[in-house]
């Protein structure tokens, strides 16, 4: 049986026959389809989320099969409102991996003789339509991750050729086209990929995390080597702080928690702490028999990580080193030890309203309610002196600001997978101050805006719609 160590109040939700356990992240809705055959542990894998520029917020979840959609707008009575199956229908499909850019989501698996599929999604809620599907660039990818308009498919194989990561160009989204391929004598494959500002964080396994820039992507430059650092194990996945400082790896390693390194010098990478969930309170955490991260996600100051066996966990990162544990949700109950490979296999954490969306290999979609740890942890100092004027906005955006004092106010803006689209330090008068802010070039959809400083600390919303210049 379980022995959990609540840091807050903890407290249980119901979730078909099982109690789930969970801190600061109850439950809303649990969704699992008995009729889908099993593949490997269990019939799901990976999880996404997208959400449209009227409010509206869906759940991507894939199984052994295909891909399902949902409407998760009112997270307590989802919809299902499409599924696509996969290309293969022969195969069972263990790993697949999705992506959201403007109205479209990219989709790959990494069994059988599957494809790069695209849905466009601007039909929703009414349909999701598939509008590509095809194995000439991508038979099989082990993950995907989308900056600007380029698309990132580490551990790709087209054909019988296999490559450690192929990059597409989404110049036409609808119709990608190949750019290059990164190779090294250093590694074999790369497992996994997070890229910010054409810098790409590379898992690629035993052999560490390579970061390299993709400036000019035909000839990629490796910056920053990290191949001996504490409880190393099986590099899986990276995620990067808004600020860009911080950046929190995971290795797929039984015992090998989770690593906070300070990259704000590449030359000088850091190690501020290391840190894991331990939800089953085994006595050697960092031991052959400790629990297992999978993939992480930041929001604002918050880490979301997938663990393997101990549900969604949430760490508070402001201060790198020391990360708090400040929430959980076990979607995978049963379990009484760390063994194996079970349980929790992704999360999604930027819908707007604060709804989590994550994935169970045996139990399915989850929904979990975010804003309690979202909103119990907002820094003091909370000012409602920020409001965006017209929102949604077509041109140009106007920011309201209104200080009671004069000051230095920091503005940052950034999009829903965390990538910063403008960064300013403005000098305020007392009262309303209205700020111009260009944003013709960005993509339609939902970004955050974060003021802080001079007494004000707000994050508002501001969605991006119309037809661009």
């Amino acid at each position: 049986m379980k022995k959990f160590i609540l840091l807050l109040i903890a407290g249980i939700s119901m979730s078909g026959a099982h109690a789930q356990m969970q801190l600061n992240l109850p439950l809303l809705y649990n969704w699992n389809d008995p009729t889908i055959p099993p593949a490997f542990y269990g019939a799901y894998n990976d999880c996404w989320g997208y959400a449209d520029s009227l409010g509206h917020e869906y759940a991507i979840i894939g199984s052994a099969i295909g891909t399902h959609f949902f409407d998760v707008t009112n997270p307590t009575n989802p919809v299902q409102v499409s599924f696509q199956p996969s290309k293969d229908q022969a195969t069972l499909t263990i790993h697949r991996d999705f992506k959201t850019y403007s109205h479209y989501c990219y989709g790959v698996a990494d069994e059988g003789a599957n494809s790069l599929q695209i849905f466009d999604l601007q039909y929703l809620p009414d349909s999701v339509v598939k509008v590509y599907d095809s194995d000439v660039l991508c038979t099989r990818a082990h993950n995907i991750f989308i900056e600007g308009n380029k698309l990132y498919m580490p551990s790709t194989t087209v054909g019988g050729n296999f490559h450690a990561m192929d990059v597409l160009s989404l110049a036409n989204p609808v119709n990608p086209t190949f750019i290059t391929t990164l190779s090294s004598t250093n590694f074999s494959h790369v497992h996994d990929v997070f890229v910010r500002n054409d810098t790409a964080y590379c898992s690629v396994g035993y052999d560490g995390l390579y970061v390299y820039s993709f400036v000019n992507p035909i000839s990629p430059q490796l910056l920053l080597v990290l191949d001996n650092y504490p409880e190393m194990g099986y590099s899986h996945s990276s995620w990067l702080t808004p600020q860009g400082f911080t950046l929190i790896v995971a290795d797929e390693t039984h015992g090998s928690g989770l690593k906070a390194f300070d990259i704000s010098d590449f030359s000088n990478p850091i190690v501020k702490s290391v840190f894991r969930s331990n939800l089953l309170n085994v006595p050697v955490p960092n031991g052959p028999n400790g629990s297992i991260p999978h993939n992480e996600f930041i929001r604002e100051h918050y880490l979301f990580v997938s663990y393997y066996h101990d549900g969604v966990q949430v760490f508070d990162i402001a201060d790198p080193s020391n990360p708090v544990q400040v929430a959980y949700y076990d979607t995978y109950p049963s379990n009484v030890d760390y063994s194996s490979y079970a349980g929790c296999w992704g999360v999604y954490p930027f819908l707007p309203s604060g709804t989590i969306v994550a994935s169970d290999i045996s139990n399915g979609l989850f929904l979990l309610n975010g804003a309690t740890v979202l909103a119990a942890h907002t820094p003091d100092g909370v000012n409602q002196g920020v409001a965006v004027i017209g929102n949604p906005v077509s041109g140009d955006a106007t920011l309201q600001i209104t200080l009671k004092d004069p000051g230095k106010v920091s503005l940052k803006i950034v999009d829903m997978l965390g990538r910063s689209v403008y960064d300013q330090i403005a000098d305020l008068q007392s009262g309303s101050n209205k700020l111009t802010i260009p944003s013709q070039p960005w993509s339609n959809g939902i970004y955050l805006v974060h003021v802080s400083g001079s007494g004000v600390g707000q994050t508002i919303k501001l969605v991006r719609s119309g037809i661009r210049n």
